[in-house]
């Protein structure tokens, strides 16, 4: 199963493209502008708000020093040349694929979903109303249900 799948370019929200671009700068943030920024972007994967303890576990790995320089490190190394460099090879798949996406993905459009499904011989693609990007958290149930179904398959 591909899950709202980085996997079709263009990709990465305008606020992931400028703080890739601009990393060394928000790297300086101060510790309480920092974490306000992750949260703040964090909160958009999601249709729904995340339980706070989710959202602080989210967060947690990108607070401090480390997490802090890691979180823009990771930003700026997202390079479209590597998914340039397999698009292609998706129509070389023998094997059954899901796609599933969120509707509602503010992250990768929905359309990714139908792109990628349709350069995937015989891929089942599955759109989820009401979720964001993390498709889990906004319809666990759902989610659930479509797998089990698909393997069962």
């Amino acid at each position: 199963m591909l899950l709202d799948a980085v996997a079709l370019r263009p990709w990465g929200s305008a606020i992931f493209r400028l703080l890739g671009r601009h990393g060394e700068v928000f790297a300086q943030l101060p510790d309480a502008q920092h974490e306000a920024l992750v949260r703040s972007y964090v909160s958009t994967c999601t249709a729904r708000p995340l339980a706070p303890e989710m959202l602080d576990a989210v967060v947690e790995p990108w607070l401090g020093e480390p997490g802090q320089a890691a979180f823009y490190r990771q930003l700026a190394q997202g390079d479209q040349r590597f998914t340039a460099e397999i698009e292609d090879r998706y129509a070389e798949l023998d094997l059954p694929v899901l796609v599933g996406w969120g509707a509602q993905d503010q992250w990768l459009p929905v359309e990714h979903a139908h792109r990628l499904g349709a350069a995937i011989p015989g891929a089942r693609t599955e759109v989820f109303e009401g979720a964001g990007h993390l498709v889990q958290e906004d319809a666990p149930g759902r989610l659930t249900g479509v797998l089990a179904d698909f393997l069962a398959r």
